[in-house]
């Protein structure tokens, strides 16, 4: 908001404050009046206090502080936005007193607004003729408020058709020498400048392409290198610069350390003259500056700044965009391939640059760095012969002193049937031979050679009969074969326990050789060769590892967690000290040398070319 004047007389009429002045100078008086004003009645304004939001507070009389009162029916009205009394109440019986009470407004695009009045109020209706008169009066706030609003949009629409119309001349004409010559003779006119001038970059240099009312001009002359030292002065400091600079104003893009000499050597001989460099940004690096003169001690203001400021970086893209276009095509591949360098390798954008850099390096390290291509199975150590123990014959069992882990040694006990029954079967047998033999004897002593022939074949049979019933008994009993361990099977709590011929009681294995089943997935399988060396490990021995080499490849498929899996048979190349079937772990087999990139990537394509053969018909 400007600063209100101070040679305003107070109580001017509202006709008076509706004429033509700034907006802080319309709100002193309105506050002025309203201290003056007749229709208060009999009350008595003592301090009348308005706070608008984006400037500093009005009071009347000036410097009379507000009352504790005033404080808390100002923070009250705040608080619940809408009227707060403090203080005296008028009409309530007691003395006599000072009433406070605050009314807060909030307006659009201008936030708070908030007045504040004490007085001497001395009766109930006293203080509503005061209250209607200040919420009349306060109509008055929002009408010049909205009415600044107004014309701060009329300037800038005004501004904005004039960016337009600079923009359009500029456009119009086909050399980029003559635009760049009416562009600077319509901002002369336009801003009521004797000169403007433009300057364009090459390198760290600056170029002066046009001066403002001028066909032809050498720039080996004094005024063009005065102009050129001004010009790189303000494009080297990458800011706005303002000769002679007012007191307390610093121009939009500049700052209290700017170095002003070479524009105080532009405007030397003439007392009155101001100078303002505005250089010229793209959004990626600057390509120019455009300098204003003007004399006859009418200087720049701040809005008149930054108006051309926002304007020049409007036309600062079409400027380049219509230069690059007049050039020839060689000098313009010239110029973008250079800029292209500069880009790449330039001190701007270092992390990005960085980032694409490695990421560059990365890609083709991927490719040329090589490392095994290995293929990783599951696998299992198993006994190079297993042996599966089966009942000889159906009956109970009637010991089991071995279970899955134990070591056994040959000749150890591992199942004994029940063999009671036949027990008794041979002694009846044997109890039958011995009564045979007698008869035998006693038919020979007759010399019956027919009764002797029929006892003698009664007696093989027996004996037969004797002999498969030690066989069965013998058989009851089950040993280990050979040394090893039991890897599976557990009859120590199945004492008693009926049995069927034939059915698997206990699994063995020795514990001198071992081989290994691998397990490989479908899409690796192919890489599998007989002979190919490979490394195990086992999930309880991790720290050790074991050479393997393949040997066979099982045809069949196994089907396991929607997984096809082929095994494959490996045997040990070396000690196998401290494993024991069962144990399971991973082998890893190195097949042969590719890149990082195929390595990792490889499946992936692998899975998209078979995706796109299935669902698409190319």
């Amino acid at each position: 908001m400007e600063a209100a004047t101070e040679d305003r007389q107070p109580g001017q009429s509202f006709w008076d404050m509706a004429q033509p002045m700034v907006t802080a100078d319309r709100l002193a008086d309105w506050l002025d009046g309203l201290f003056h004003a007749r229709s208060l009645g009999r009350a008595v304004p003592l301090r009348l206090s308005l706070d608008v939001a984006g400037q500093g507070p009005l009071v009347r009389p000036a410097g009379r502080v507000a009352l504790d009162a005033t404080q808390r029916a100002a923070a009250e009205a705040q608080r619940q936005n809408r009227l707060a009394l403090a203080g005296h109440l008028p009409g309530s019986g007691a003395g006599p007193g000072t009433t406070s009470f605050a009314v807060p407004m909030t307006i659009p695009g201008h936030g708070a607004v908030l007045l504040t009045v004490e007085a001497d109020i001395p009766d109930g209706p006293a203080l509503d003729s005061v209250l209607t008169t200040v919420a009349l009066a306060m109509g008055w706030i929002h009408a010049t408020l909205m009415h600044a609003e107004a014309e701060a949009a009329k300037g800038e629409e005004s501004a904005a058709q004039s960016s337009l119309q600079a923009i359009v001349a500029f456009i119009t004409h086909g050399r980029f020498s003559e635009a760049a010559r009416a562009l600077m003779t319509d901002f002369a006119g336009r801003y009521r400048c004797d000169r403007v001038a433009l300057g364009l970059s090459r390198g760290r240099r600056v170029r002066v392409q046009a001066i403002s009312n001028t066909g032809s001009f050498s720039r080996s002359l004094g005024l063009a290198r005065k102009l050129r030292a001004a010009m790189e002065e303000a494009f080297d400091q990458e800011r706005v610069l303002l000769w002679p600079l007012p007191d307390g104003m610093i121009p939009e893009g500049g700052a209290p350390d700017m170095i002003l000499d070479r524009q105080a050597d532009l405007a030397t001989g003439d007392r009155g003259r101001s100078v303002l460099s505005v250089p010229l940004f793209d959004g990626r690096r600057h390509r120019g500056v455009i300098l204003f003169e003007r004399g006859g001690d009418i200087g720049f203001t701040a809005d008149e700044v930054s108006r051309i400021a926002a304007l020049c970086a409007l036309l600062t893209p079409i400027i380049i965009e219509k230069r690059d276009n007049n050039r020839w095509l060689i000098v313009r591949a010239i110029v973008a391939l250079r800029d292209l360098l500069q880009r790449a390798l330039g001190r701007s954008h270092l992390v990005l640059k960085a980032s694409i850099l490695s990421g560059v390096l990365t890609v083709a390290a991927l490719f040329v760095i090589q490392a095994d291509r290995d293929v990783v199975a599951e696998a299992v150590v198993q006994g190079t012969e297993v042996r599966t123990l089966a009942a000889p014959f159906a009956g109970f069992i009637a010991e089991a002193p071995m279970r899955e882990g134990d070591h056994i040694r040959k000749g150890d006990l591992l199942i004994r049937l029940d063999d009671r029954e036949f027990i008794l079967e041979l002694t009846r047998l044997n109890a039958l031979r011995a009564q045979t033999e007698l008869e035998l004897d006693k038919v020979m002593s007759e010399r019956n050679r027919a009764e002797a022939a029929l006892t003698t074949s009664r007696l093989r049979q027996i004996d037969a009969q004797i002999a498969l019933a030690q066989q069965q008994i013998d058989r009851s009993r089950i040993d280990a074969p050979f040394d090893g361990l039991v890897t599976a099977g557990d009859l120590t709590r199945s004492i008693g326990k009926s049995v069927e011929q034939g059915e698997p009681l206990l699994v063995i294995a020795p514990l001198t050789e071992y081989r290994v089943d691998l397990y490989v997935s479908e899409d690796q399988i192919d890489l599998i060769r007989n002979g190919q060396a490979g490394e195990l490990k086992v999930t309880p021995l991790p720290e050790r590892s074991y050479a393997v080499t393949l040997r066979d490849t099982m045809p069949v498929a196994r089907y396991e967690n929607s997984t096809t899996r082929y095994q494959v048979e490996a045997r040990f190349t070396a000690p196998t000290d401290g494993l024991v079937p069962g144990m399971t772990g991973a082998v890893r087999v190195a097949v042969d040398r590719q890149s990082l990139a195929q390595l990792w990537f490889g499946p992936l394509v692998d899975r998209a070319r078979l995706w796109l053969w299935r669902n698409m018909a190319l």
